[in-house]
């Protein structure tokens, strides 16, 4: 001990005596507390422990997001080969296609994603974060491809994982992702459903189908009866979850619903565009509507069966829908070509939206 200084216990506290001065009072601290203020634990007197566990905390977040950087590529790299297979087992002949109607088959999806990410947006926003749109334009993007992975969560976990940071917490982020996606589809078995009914006239059963799945899936929607189905689901769990949630209001799904609707209409558009490519093929205008039946109805199937972007079910649904007003054949092919479409629009996008944004710095 430094003979300078002596310490003297005097009950609860500790009496520090400087010689020749005053005696200063110092509240009594445990070996913990000393540790503390100290900024040495004293479990670990070299302070290394805190440091350590940060450290294996990020390289085991970095080799997720490995591992799911390569999932997502393998399901992409399979989904691709598999439509290309499916083509030249048809003996589809690319040279004769109008590839013009098919570019803009492409464009046209990429506006519907556009529309479901302002959603998504506004959903963060009612749900009391504060996201860059420019942040959430690429976190929706980029978690498109996440689709083609088994059992549909690495969307989430993607566009959760990008978005997240000083303005965005997690389960709100997390949150928003499921109620963009329920509405989405909830808004698509309304539109497949009614147009169903309009579509195939004379088949009572069917259209009494068609009527039942748009009501239910139009009521579920519904602000109240949504906020209820995202707390059962948990989709937000805590004491908090009530009032997070009161967000979704009338005017936040009755925007959903718009630009959804908005979305779908081009959905169907793009397969209408992709039917005008195909060579031989006579399309009009009125087999627009048959068009939105066929992508709606499709899509909802698919994303319900949770296999990777929907595949083989989006086409068993697609193909006797398509096949009654213009063959078999022509039915596969488009049910093929129109997967191989929106898979390149997904790939360009995120690609484009990644690359602007690590070049001018903004990339995490």
């Amino acid at each position: 001990m430094n003979p300078e200084v002596a310490f003297i216990r005097d009950g609860n506290s500790l009496l520090l005596e400087q010689p020749k001065t005053e005696i200063i009072k110092v509240p009594n601290q445990t070996d913990d507390t000393l540790a503390k203020t100290s900024g040495v634990s004293s479990a670990d007197p070299k302070s290394g422990g805190s440091e350590g566990n940060r450290w294996g905390k990020a390289k085991l977040v970095r080799f997720f997001r490995i591992v799911m950087m390569i999932s997502v590529v393998l399901a992409v790299v399979y989904t691709a080969i598999t439509s290309f297979q499916q083509l030249r087992q048809e003996g589809f002949d690319f040279s004769a296609v109008k590839y013009g109607w098919w570019i803009g088959a492409v464009g046209v999806y990429v506006g519907t994603m556009f529309l479901s990410c302002c959603f998504w947006f506004r959903v963060l926003i009612a749900l009391g974060q504060k996201p860059k749109f420019g942040a959430a334009l690429m976190a929706f993007f980029a978690s498109q491809l996440g689709k083609y992975v088994p059992g549909k969560a690495m969307v989430v976990v993607i566009r959760t994982d990008m978005i997240r940071g000083d303005e965005v917490s997690t389960a709100p982020a997390a949150a928003s992702v499921f109620v963009e996606t329920l509405t989405w589809i909830f808004v698509g078995s309304v539109i497949g459903s009614l147009l169903l009914v309009l579509q195939f006239e004379g088949q009572t059963l069917l259209k009494t189908i068609g009527v039942l799945l748009a009501i239910i899936a139009g009521t579920l929607t519904w602000p109240p009866i949504f906020r209820w189905i995202a707390l059962k689901l948990e989709v937000v769990k805590g004491r908090k979850a009530k009032k997070l949630l009161s967000g979704l209001n009338l005017q936040t799904m009755s925007f959903g619903w718009l630009l959804m609707t908005m979305g779908w209409c081009l959905n169907g558009l793009s397969l209408w565009m992709v039917l005008k490519g195909l060579p031989g093929t006579a399309v009009a205008i009125s087999d627009y509507s048959l068009a939105m039946v066929c992508v709606s109805l499709a899509t909802v199937a698919g994303f319900v069966s949770l296999l990777p972007g929907g595949l083989g079910v989006r086409e068993l649904v697609m193909i006797p829908l398509l096949g009654s007003q213009f063959g078999a054949v022509t039915a596969i092919v488009a049910a093929i070509v129109i997967r191989v479409i929106w898979l390149t629009a997904e790939l360009a996008t995120s690609g484009i939206i990644y690359g602007c944004r690590q070049a001018i710095g903004k990339v995490p």
